[in-house]
């Protein structure tokens, strides 16, 4: 084989290889996972309500850790308190619904608590003893 080819022949195989290893990442990342009995299960989409649970877990975890201090989780835990009176109000207004609009305004007020949460169990982490 000539020298000049070489590189391209190496080249190909490495684009072949990484598009076979995509194309398996994909498939099996959008396949439906199935339970113990064989059967489909889909997954749910995480709602709102979901999603307060998990980061009000994820606060009281962070406490226990020593991630957060009783401050901290109290100040976060504030947050989501506000947030549910606000989902409270909307839904309130609009026929015991969430309009987009408001979907939309209590995600990125979960995210700003996701957020806040994170950097602030990492600062701790990331913190040098004796700080």
């Amino acid at each position: 084989m000539p020298s000049s080819l070489k590189p391209l022949l190496k080249h190909l195989s490495l684009a072949l290889v990484l598009s076979s290893t995509f194309a398996a990442t994909v498939v099996v990342a959008g396949a439906p996972q199935a339970d113990a009995r064989g059967g489909k299960v889909t997954k749910k989409p995480m709602t709102i309500t979901d999603r307060i649970e998990e980061l009000s877990k994820k606060i009281d975890a962070g406490q226990k850790a020593n991630e957060l201090t009783l401050d901290e989780a109290d100040d976060l835990r504030k947050k989501i308190t506000k947030l549910n009176e606000k989902i409270d109000k909307w839904k309130a207004k609009n026929g015991g619904k969430l309009s987009y609009k408001d979907q939309n305004a209590a995600e990125k007020d979960l995210n700003k608590v996701s957020v806040k949460l994170l950097e602030k169990q990492l600062a701790k982490r990331t913190e040098k003893p004796g700080t």
